[in-house]
């Protein structure tokens, strides 16, 4: 039997409304819990980031996800976000003929044009009302971050 893949951990800024409205549909969608979460500003965030080779700034204008293949960002994570949770969504993943300077500038526009508002903890982010114990379930740790870390 293979050993099970861990779990991408997706990592947004907690203090971004269209981030923290990203996750929440996520969540909703996700059944099979397939995806963690993690805040950019938390330690969870940092660590997989770091883990990534990527510095801390990007998750300020950047969705990333952290896959044990390596990091995903912008557009490359929207799509591997929308592969991961199968029919209908996967086929998303369609973008991948756009050019990626296509598809990366789109996602910068959107990006530029986001809501920002303080979150009551930017190192999760927000959830809402009827999403709170989903949400904190998802979050990932510091061995969910290890856990995608090639062995040595």
């Amino acid at each position: 039997m293979p050993a099970k893949r861990p779990s991408p951990i997706v990592v947004f800024d907690g203090d971004c409304g269209l981030c923290n409205g990203f996750v929440a549909w996520l969540i909703r969608r996700d059944r099979e819990a397939r995806f963690l979460i993690a805040g950019s500003a938390g330690e969870v965030g940092r660590a997989a980031l770091e883990s990534m080779g990527l510095r801390q700034e990007i998750a300020d204008s950047t969705l990333v996800v952290a896959t044990a293949d390596g990091p995903r960002t912008r557009a490359d994570a929207v799509r591997t976000v929308l592969v991961g949770l199968g029919w209908p969504w996967r086929a998303g993943g369609a973008i991948v003929i756009v050019p990626r300077r296509v598809r990366d500038g789109v996602y910068d526009q959107i990006a530029r044009r986001r809501p920002r508002r303080p979150a009551e903890d930017p190192a999760c982010g927000t959830p809402p009302v009827g999403l709170v114990e989903q949400w904190r379930a998802r979050l990932a740790t510091v061995a969910d971050v290890t856990a995608l870390a090639p062995p040595q």
